[in-house]
């Protein structure tokens, strides 16, 4: 059976999942989240931008934003998966 593709928010939540453990450099981090590393930079840069993920000397660390909204995520999620949606 194919796997389904994630979404753009669940990758996103992947990423500050990883990131909410420590900071990573870039391609440890694309291996951790499971992407590829040209697709990891895109959202990365989305994510710097928005000020939920900074970058420092080359790795990339999750901000109080960024957890914040990852731990709203996995609310909604488990509320989500509660309800069989």
């Amino acid at each position: 059976m194919a796997r389904k593709r994630r979404t753009r928010l669940e990758i996103i939540a992947d990423i500050l999942a990883v990131l909410s453990t420590g900071c990573r450099p870039p391609t440890r981090l694309a291996t951790e989240a499971n992407l590829a590393y040209d697709r990891m930079a895109k959202i990365m840069e989305s994510l710097v931008e928005k000020g939920l993920v900074r970058e420092d000397a080359g790795v990339y660390c999750i901000t109080q934003e960024g957890h914040r909204l990852l731990e709203a995520y996995r609310q909604w999620r488990n509320f989500l998966d509660a309800v069989g949606i």
